[in-house]
């Protein structure tokens, strides 16, 4: 078996070792001609048999995956969702569905095909002029949120409750590329959605969606009032909430038409129930599989392998009787001042459920205040047996950063 992966990047990178394990050959292509230049650290091309590059012509890429004989083309990171199903689609491959492919990317076409199946879907507006966004705020109420149609990990996120607030945070988004480099051509407002938000992640193969891991999502208000992630735990199939969570993510990724692959889905409860955020048709990232797969004996990574390699093995996987034998906690690292990043690496490691830190700063780098993901020094990872030992150490942690931990400097 070979296997093509689009941007091989971030847990793409996991996804790539795993399949080696499992004895696939996987070849590598890129969606831009340069690499996410925060991306690129995780890219390993020792996992490779070929890295093909970029391809300016879509011809010319589908030409060089049918002289590959590859039998997949997967996206490996959110940057590569397009042309991994475009390839798919024209290589007559199993893939999604080609209509309607760039609501899979676009968050404003997004939410109108969720809508257009009949679930719920944010209130959106979609334009390249901020005063046509101030016309919709007006008329929409406050609050908003403001942000790209095609970024991810909270880049340029704004939650505006003013008209000038709106108008600014369109300008600013448009004036700005995305978390890949890219232009952004124009901006989203969306009502805000109030509740508790999660994170359902799903594989499908022919349509048949399972269920690998359910996350809370819990984040906070960051300096510029734009939501920082503050933790994120995996919950047990049978806490409140999550089947309600479980049936409309399904739907919705159906809606969506991830019928072959990955979907990472950040979807808010709210009084009136579920409302999707948005789905990516690809992995989880800013996660570690193997501590996942030590406690529940799966991860998102694991499953979309076994769908890749052993149909049979997949549709015999009960995904709801996914049970955790301890409590894992990511929490996000922020630092409230920017400088030159001090040895603060090992002071976290003392914690009684210290597992792992995971972090691309280094001594002596420079270090931004934390105004969104990209910004964040890395997470934590916790693994405890109870609830009040992982606040315990969290709260540790916060404390720690309170001194101003990790940047030196005035």
């Amino acid at each position: 078996m070979k296997i093509a992966i689009v941007d091989g990047y971030s847990t793409g990178s996991i996804l790539v070792k795993k399949l080696r394990e499992r004895g696939v050959e996987c070849v590598h292509l890129r969606s831009q001609e340069v690499p996410p230049v925060r991306l690129l650290p995780s890219f390993v091309p020792d996992y490779y048999a070929a890295d093909l590059g970029w391809f300016p012509d879509l011809d010319d890429a589908v030409r060089a995956l049918k002289e590959a004989e590859v039998d997949r083309v997967v996206a490996g990171a959110e940057c590569g969702v397009v042309l991994a199903d475009t390839l798919a689609h024209e290589l007559g491959l199993p893939g999604n569905e080609f209509d309607g492919i760039e609501a899979r990317r676009d968050k404003y076409l997004m939410a109108g095909r969720l809508a257009a199946a009949g679930l719920a879907a944010p209130v959106s507006f979609n334009t390249t002029d901020p005063r046509a966004a101030v016309e919709w705020f007006t008329t929409a109420g406050s609050p908003v949120v403001v942000k790209p149609a095609a970024s991810a990990g909270t880049d340029n996120v704004h939650i505006c409750s003013t008209a000038e607030e709106v108008r600014s945070a369109c300008a600013a988004v448009m004036r700005s590329n995305d978390y890949f480099g890219n232009p952004n051509p124009s901006a989203v407002v969306q009502k805000f959605l109030a509740g508790t938000e999660y994170i359902v992640n799903t594989v499908s193969v022919d349509g048949v969606q399972k269920v690998s891991d359910v996350w809370l999502s819990a984040k906070t208000t960051g300096p510029t009032g734009a939501p920082l992630y503050d933790y994120q735990q995996p919950l047990p199939m049978t806490a409140p909430h999550v089947a309600e969570l479980i049936d409309y993510v399904v739907s919705a990724v159906t809606a969506l038409g991830i019928t072959n692959g990955a979907a990472h889905s950040e979807v808010m409860l709210t009084e009136d129930g579920p409302v999707l955020i948005e789905t990516g048709a690809r992995l989880m990232g800013a996660m570690l599989p193997d501590v996942i797969e030590r406690h529940s004996g799966t991860s998102h990574v694991e499953l979309l392998a076994l769908a890749l390699t052993d149909r049979d093995g997949f549709h015999a996987f009960r995904d709801r009787d996914v049970s955790w034998s301890r409590i894992v906690r990511n929490i996000w690292l922020i630092n409230g001042r920017a400088g030159v990043s001090s040895a603060w690496h090992d002071r976290f490691c003392g914690l009684p459920s210290f597992d792992r830190l995971v972090t691309g700063l280094r001594e002596g780098a420079p270090v931004r205040r934390t105004v969104d993901m990209a910004t964040s020094p890395g997470f934590v990872s916790l693994v405890a047996g109870t609830e009040a030992e992982l606040d315990r150490d969290q709260a540790a942690i916060r404390s720690m950063e309170s001194t101003g931990l990790y940047a030196e400097g005035p």
